[in-house]
């Protein structure tokens, strides 16, 4: 059994069998064993009632904790509605955010609350399936109070995770979920920066069969067919040789369906203003269909298939991750899986590569490792004991060139009629710059050539090469395409893809 025991010097113990409290007159001595040490509290008998009932400002030290993370209470003239609230309301509305991630979770159980009611006050659940004794408390940083005895920052804590790195980024993900409930109390900036460490250190998803998605899996004879006329062996043989084919007139969007596409409401930003203006959705096949793209949708669905069968891929040393095989290596993206994009007059992408290389933050663009994880990450939140620091800066500071995903081969299907040179919004190829480090020097380092987004034609391109969108001239026409990253999934240490967080995210 664990016995919690919270003095009013706002420290909270966690022993591993129950002690009793012996009464010695006006004081009471309390014995509390702490990690094989034994630590003796004195108050006096007046101060019982504090000890009892009071839960500001706790600690937990169950033991150091394997990660932690520190949320700073918000304070006057800071953004939030948090400052109309009073202490009371704080810590509620936070214990109450916590207790509502650990219901909505299938690998989260409640533990047994304590100061219920009280406002500022310790949550804690268990997390079974991250450890035998895996806990997470939430709670005041004692030693952040200030005069009136307040917090003035909460602490995040993980304790006994079997993988702490990769359980505590799943952790913070959880929380992420429910920022709404919280960012009016707290300042949720480093968990931000911890969400973005997660997702981009996970390996990406290895997609789903191309053979699901072909042209006798969906029974289009047609389809087939008109593969294997113009995405002939011409084509592919310049694929293999320059790393690019375009392909005219292979499939004509209408002009219904382009005015649907521009009504369509699940469009939003990409976060990214400073490197690309475009707006972007992500469509599934009802998706398409509503939209009445679906032919140029399973066009680019049976790409993959019909690459497996007909295209000489360049050589790998990695092995292949299901379903990718030796013998049909490329697969396509799960979900919504195919990216609509639309620009606009003066909108564009700067240069950049689909499966970039993702190589360590050089010292001579970021400084030093420890520079680098300090300013993203903060010093106060981890220490360089951590493995979180010592694997962050082999992850990022080794000399093996690694890419950022699994893409292999990029289709983009142009879909605006009447699309002319003068129009601008040419995307730019640079040739040979597979193996080019930092996109924006492409410009001055390599050649190039332009395509035209002219209506039914197709891009096929290698993901690795330097491409950019020229800003788009025309007033009113909106450059609009489809785009599928064909997948190869391989044990070639990825480190993930790359992801972006608006506040509103």
């Amino acid at each position: 059994a664990h016995t919690h025991l919270a003095p009013c010097s706002g420290v909270l113990f966690r022993c591993c069998i129950p002690l009793p409290l012996r009464s010695t007159g006006l004081k009471m001595v309390i014995p509390i064993a702490v990690q094989r040490f034994f630590l003796i509290l004195v108050i006096s008998a007046d101060q019982s009632v504090a000890f009892t009932t009071s839960f500001d400002c706790l600690d937990s030290v169950f033991a150091p904790p394997q990660h932690s993370l520190i949320f700073p209470i918000k304070q006057k003239g800071e953004s939030g509605n948090g400052m109309s609230l009073t202490e009371v309301e704080k810590g509620d509305a936070l214990s109450s955010a916590f207790d509502s991630m650990v219901e909505s979770s299938d690998f989260m159980l409640q533990s047994a609350q304590i100061g219920q009611g009280q406002g500022h006050q310790l949550s804690s659940c268990r997390m079974p399936a991250f450890g035998h004794t895996a806990t997470v408390t939430f709670a005041p940083l004692r030693s952040s109070c200030d005069d009136n005895g307040d917090p003035t920052e909460y602490i995040l804590s993980a304790l006994n995770f079997d993988h702490p790195i990769n359980d505590f980024g799943y952790l913070c993900l959880e929380i992420y979920k429910h920022r709404d409930e919280i960012r009016g109390v707290v300042s949720i900036e480093h968990l931000r920066y911890n969400v973005l460490d997660y997702l981009n250190s996970q390996p990406p998803d290895p997609g789903k069969d191309a053979e699901l998605t072909s042209s006798q899996a969906i029974g289009n004879d047609q389809l087939g067919a008109l593969l294997d006329k113009v995405v002939d062996s011409e084509c592919l043989s310049k694929l293999e040789r320059d790393g690019y084919v375009v392909i005219d007139d292979i499939m004509k969007t209408s002009q219904s369906s382009n005015d649907k596409l521009s009504q369509w409401s699940k469009k939003s930003q990409t976060g990214q203003e400073e490197c690309r203006t475009d707006t972007v959705s992500f469509i599934d096949r009802d998706d398409a269909l509503e939209c009445g793209v679906e032919s140029q949708y399973d066009l680019l669905l049976a790409l993959a298939s019909h690459l497996n069968n007909k295209l000489d891929l360049y050589e790998s040393p990695f092995a292949p991750i299901f379903p990718g095989t030796r013998e049909n290596p490329l697969t396509n993206p799960s979900g919504c899986n195919v990216q609509m994009a639309e620009y606009g007059s003066q909108d564009f992408y700067d240069p950049h590569s689909d499966n970039s290389i993702n190589m360590a933050r050089h010292s001579e663009y970021f400084g030093s490792a420890e520079e680098y994880i300090d300013d993203m990450y903060g010093n106060d939140v981890y220490d360089d004991t951590t493995p979180w620091r010592a694997t962050m800066q082999k992850n990022m500071f080794s000399d093996v060139e690694r890419r950022s995903n699994y893409r292999c081969i990029t289709a983009i299907l142009y879909l605006t009629e009447g699309w002319s040179v003068q129009d601008g919004g040419q995307l730019r190829m640079y040739l040979d710059s597979v193996h080019c480090e930092i996109p924006n020097t492409a410009k001055e380092t390599h050649n190039h050539i332009d395509v035209n987004p002219s209506n039914g034609k197709l891009l096929l391109f290698d993901s690795r090469m330097i491409h950019s969108v020229e800003k788009v001239l025309h007033q009113s026409k909106i450059r609009r395409a489809l785009t599928l990253w064909m997948t190869r999934p391989e044990e070639s240490g990825v480190t993930g893809e790359i992801f972006f967080l608006d506040e509103d995210s």
